[in-house]
C-alpha cells in the first residue's frame, strides 16, 4: 500500500504539539480516571498527565492508603543517607524504598502542610513493625520533617498555591508540624513571592497548655505574613481559617487564660496587618476576627479591588452589611455561619430597614445559610441590591417565626432573581408554600435546581412545585427526605427534560425504578447519582438489587455521590 493510499484511509498518524495536548488535558484535568488512562498513551501525553497528577497528588485522594502510597513516593525521593535515619523504625532497608527515575517532588504545585502531614503518619503507621504509639509516631515525625521539608521546599520549587493549616488535635507541641519559621529565609523569599494563592489556618482551644502550640502558630503566621507582604503585595488571593474553643475557664477569665487571650490578640493583629499591607486583594475567605477588632475597617483598602467575599464565624448582620456598603465590585459572596448571642433582633432589623444607598450591580452569587431572623433581612438587602444580575443563589432559609419578620421575603426578592440559572431552595408545606411556587415560575433560565422538599408536602402540592419548574431546567438535586410515592409525582408532572438528577440519600429498588420510568419516557437522562453511605442512618431500611442497578445503567450512567448537598454551586478559588 502506497502513501497515498494510507492518507486515504486515514492511517497516518496525527502527532500533536505538546501545547495542544495540554489545551485537550485541560477539558478533562479533574478526571482522575481519564488522568491516568493517558499515561499509557504515549510519551508525550504521560509526560503532561503525571506534571498534572502531581501538582497536588493528595486533592482528589481521600482514602488514607492510597494517601499513604503518594507519601511513600516522596519518602523514596530522599536521599539514601536521609532513609536510613527512619527505616531502621520501619523494619525495612534502604533498598525497599528505591529512588524513582522520575523527581515527582517538582511537579508540586499546590503545597498544603496538613494534608502532607496527614499522609505522613498513616504511612509511618502502615509500615511501622509493631503496633506504635502517638508518641512513638511523634518522635518519628520530628526526624522525618525537615527531610521533608528540604524536599519539597527549595530553589526548584515553583507553587502557586501554599496552604499553611496548623492545627493541635492530637499535636499540640510544634515539633509535630511542619514549622515554616524554621525554612531558609531565601527559599521562603523565593517560592512565597511566585505564589498566587495563600491560606493560613489553624484550630486553637484555650487552654493554659496551649501556650507553646500558640507561639507556634503564631511564629508562622509572622514570617509568612512578613515575606508576602514584602515581595508579594500583589497577591490576589488569601484565606484564614481558623476555629477557636473557649472553655468554661475562659470565660471565667483566669490570670493564666487572660494572657493567652492577650497572645491570641497578637496572633489576630498579625494576620490583619498582613491583610492591610496587600495591594490588590481579589479575593478573601475568612472567619470573622473577633469583636475586639474593627474587621469592617479591613476592607476599606480593598473596597474596589475585592471580587469574592466568604465569611465564616459571623457575630454581627450590621458588620456585614457595612462591609459590603464599601465593596461595590463585588461578584460573589458566601455567609456560611453566624452566632449571635442575646442580641436584640428589633436594633438589628431597625439598620435593614434604611434605604439602601448603595448597589452590588456586578453581583452574580450569593450563598447564605439562614439560621436567624436577622440573616434572613441581611440576606433580602443583598439581593434588593444585587440589580437584578444574580445567577446563583443560595436560599437555604429554615421556617423562622419572628415577630420582626411577618412579611415575605420571597416575594421581596423575587422581581430580582428573573435571571437566575443555578438554586438552592428550601420547601416546606408552610405559610410561604404559595409565594415559593410562584417564585419558581418567575425563574425562566433555571438550569440547576438543588431542592430540599419536606415530605410533609400532599401530592396535590408536589404537582403544583413540579408545575412550576421552568423547561429550561436540567440538573435537579434532592436531599435524603425522598421517598418513592412523592418523586413518582414529581417526575411525572414536570414538563422540563432532566439531564442529571441526584439524591443525597441511599436509595431503593422503589425510587430508582420511578427514575428508571421517567428516564424511559424522556429519554433525556444521561446520570444519576446518589449517596452510598451505610453510615447514615435514615427513616427506612434501603434495599437496592443488583438486577435493577444493572437495568438502570442500561439507561443512564449509575454513580455514587460524593459532594455535599449543601455545596456551594461555585468551585471553590482555594
Amino acid at each position: 500500500m502506497n502513501k497515498d493510499n494510507n492518507v486515504a484511509q486515514g492511517n497516518v498518524p496525527v502527532t500533536l504539539p505538546a501545547d495542544c495536548i495540554y489545551e485537550i488535558i485541560q477539558y478533562f484535568v479533574h478526571d482522575m480516571k481519564t488522568l491516568h488512562s493517558c499515561i499509557a498513551l504515549n510519551q508525550t501525553f504521560c509526560q503532561i498527565s503525571i506534571r498534572i497528577l502531581w501538582s497536588n497528588p493528595f486533592k482528589y485522594v481521600q482514602d488514607e492508603v492510597k494517601r499513604s502510597l503518594i507519601f511513600q513516593t516522596y519518602f523514596s525521593c530522599l536521599d539514601d543517607k536521609e532513609k536510613e535515619q527512619i527505616t531502621p523504625f520501619l523494619k525495612k532497608s534502604v533498598s525497599y524504598f528505591p529512588k524513582p527515575f522520575i523527581n515527582y517532588p517538582s511537579f508540586l504545585q499546590e503545597f498544603e502542610i496538613n494534608d502532607i502531614q496527614a499522609s505522613m503518619r498513616v504511612f509511618l503507621r502502615q509500615y511501622y513493625s509493631a503496633t506504635p504509639t502517638e508518641n512513638r509516631i511523634n518522635s518519628i515525625v520530628r526526624i522525618l520533617n525537615p527531610f521533608i521539608e528540604k524536599l519539597l521546599f527549595n530553589d526548584q520549587s515553583n507553587f502557586k498555591y501554599v496552604n499553611v493549616d496548623l492545627n493541635d488535635h492530637q499535636i499540640s507541641v510544634e515539633r509535630n508540624q511542619i514549622d515554616m519559621s524554621s525554612f531558609n529565609n531565601e527559599v521562603l523569599e523565593q517560592v512565597l513571592s511566585n505564589i498566587k494563592k495563600f491560606s493560613f489556618g489553624f484550630n486553637f482551644k484555650f487552654d493554659t497548655k496551649k501556650m507553646e502550640f500558640l507561639k507556634f502558630v503564631q511564629r508562622n503566621a509572622s514570617i509568612l505574613a512578613n515575606i508576602i507582604s514584602n515581595h508579594n503585595k500583589d497577591i490576589q488571593h488569601v484565606r484564614f481559617s481558623f476555629t477557636v474553643l473557649h472553655t468554661r475557664e475562659h470565660r471565667n477569665g483566669t490570670k493564666k487564660l487572660i494572657k493567652i487571650r492577650t497572645e491570641y490578640d497578637k496572633l489576630l493583629e498579625i494576620l490583619k496587618t498582613f491583610i492591610l499591607s496587600l495591594n490588590n486583594l481579589k479575593s478573601l475567605e475568612t472567619h470573622c476576627f473577633s469583636k475586639n477588632v474593627d474587621f469592617a475597617n479591613l476592607f476599606i483598602k480593598h473596597s474596589h479591588s475585592l471580587v469574592y467575599l466568604k465569611l465564616h464565624d459571623i457575630f454581627s448582620c450590621s458588620t456585614v452589611l457595612n462591609i459590603i456598603d464599601r465593596c461595590p465590585n463585588l461578584r460573589t459572596i458566601e455567609l456560611t455561619s453566624f452566632y449571635f448571642n442575646g442580641i436584640n433582633d428589633v436594633d438589628l432589623i431597625s439598620i435593614f430597614d434604611k434605604p439602601i444607598s448603595s448597589n452590588l450591580i456586578h453581583l452574580k452569587n450569593l450563598y447564605v445559610r439562614i439560621s436567624h431572623s436577622s440573616v434572613l433581612k441581611l440576606f433580602e438587602r443583598i439581593v434588593l441590591m444585587s440589580n437584578n444580575g444574580l445567577k446563583t443563589l443560595f436560599y437555604g432559609r429554615q421556617d423562622i417565626y419572628n415577630p420582626f419578620t411577618n412579611h415575605n421575603v420571597t416575594s421581596s426578592i423575587q422581581p430580582f432573581c428573573a435571571n437566575l440559572t443555578h438554586l438552592f431552595i428550601i420547601v416546606t408545606a408552610g405559610r410561604e408554600f404559595s409565594c415559593t411556587v410562584s417564585f419558581m415560575k418567575s425563574l425562566k433560565h433555571l438550569v440547576h435546581l438543588k431542592l430540599s422538599c419536606s415530605n410533609s408536602l400532599k401530592d396535590d402540592a408536589v404537582t403544583e412545585l413540579a408545575h412550576s419548574f421552568s423547561q429550561s431546567l436540567k440538573i435537579l438535586e434532592m436531599d435524603y427526605l425522598v421517598v418513592a410515592e412523592k418523586l413518582k409525582v414529581l417526575l411525572e408532572n414536570v414538563h422540563c427534560n432532566f439531564k442529571e438528577i441526584s439524591i443525597f440519600a441511599r436509595i431503593n429498588d422503589a425510587i430508582l425504578k420511578v427514575i428508571m420510568e421517567y428516564a424511559s419516557r424522556k429519554n433525556s437522562l444521561k446520570k444519576l447519582r446518589y449517596m452510598n453511605d451505610k453510615n447514615v442512618l435514615y427513616f427506612y431500611q434501603p434495599q437496592l438489587t443488583t438486577q435493577i442497578l444493572e437495568e438502570a445503567k442500561d439507561l443512564f450512567i449509575v454513580e455514587d455521590s460524593t459532594e455535599p448537598f449543601t455545596k456551594s454551586f461555585l468551585k471553590s478559588i482555594f
